[in-house]
């Protein structure tokens, strides 16, 4: 059930978790959530840790109210939501098993985990500052929700395109263009049709050339942040 993308966030967070920025959040973190301050925990490494299921560390009920003080001061720092989504990471890895995620619009696991993450992420900036008691709950539902609408606007955006062309034109031939390359013309047709030139440029960047949002990010100096909502309106614009 693991992929690159994975992969990828778990050893960023091995580099950053117990850095001295991780150490600073976590005390901002604390010094405004008293239910994070009883734990004593000295960066976010340490926290995450405590919420997982396999450390015995919190109970489910002190879990969750762990993580719903966590995004209700998500704003005191800016490593703070990329904890809550290190946290939520089984929750993402579990979502695979209730979604078809190697069917379109994803190509592989990999590229259902990437989407998977960009709305999660999406999903708790914009419920950053707020009171959710079920937060952790509510966070992997609503990711949920947008992975099937995307599903969705794939199913029907390939019946519409079977209803308008020939029969004959429909069958599978012997070879054709691989999934990329399908994705490609997508997002040049995109292009042409209104979807902002930056927003299909990071579309390609990550599903046609496989280059992770962090990557991405280094060459055009623009925020992962940036770039995840970016691709994840140009994948909403292409599919539907």
């Amino acid at each position: 059930m693991d992929s690159q993308t994975i992969r990828q966030l778990r050893n960023e967070w091995r580099a950053i978790g117990t850095s001295r920025i991780s150490r600073t959040a976590c005390h901002r973190l604390a010094e405004c959530e008293p239910v994070i301050a009883r734990l004593d925990i000295d960066d976010l490494a340490g926290l995450v840790s405590a919420l997982s299921l396999s450390s015995a560390g919190l109970s489910r009920n002190k879990a969750a109210a762990v993580i719903a003080a966590m995004l209700q001061s998500a704003t005191v720092d800016p490593l703070i939501p990329r904890a809550i989504i290190q946290a939520l990471i089984p929750g993402i890895l579990g979502l695979a098993r209730r979604i078809d995620a190697t069917g379109p619009p994803w190509c592989d696991l990999d590229a259902f985990y990437g989407d998977a993450v960009s709305c999660l992420f999406e999903q708790v900036t914009t419920w950053a500052g707020t009171r959710r008691p079920y937060a952790a709950g509510d966070l992997l539902s609503g990711v949920r929700t947008k992975l099937r609408t995307l599903q969705i606007s794939e199913r029907r955006h390939r019946t519409r395109r079977l209803d308008t062309v020939d029969p004959l034109e429909a069958l599978p031939g012997s070879i054709g263009p691989s999934g990329e390359e399908l994705l490609a013309a997508y997002i040049h047709e995109a292009v042409g049709g209104g979807l902002a030139a930056s927003e299909g440029a990071v579309l390609y960047a990550t599903r046609v050339l496989g280059l992770p949002l962090v990557e991405v990010a280094e060459l055009t100096g623009i925020s992962v942040r940036r770039l995840g909502r970016q691709r994840s309106h140009a994948m909403a614009f292409v599919v539907v």
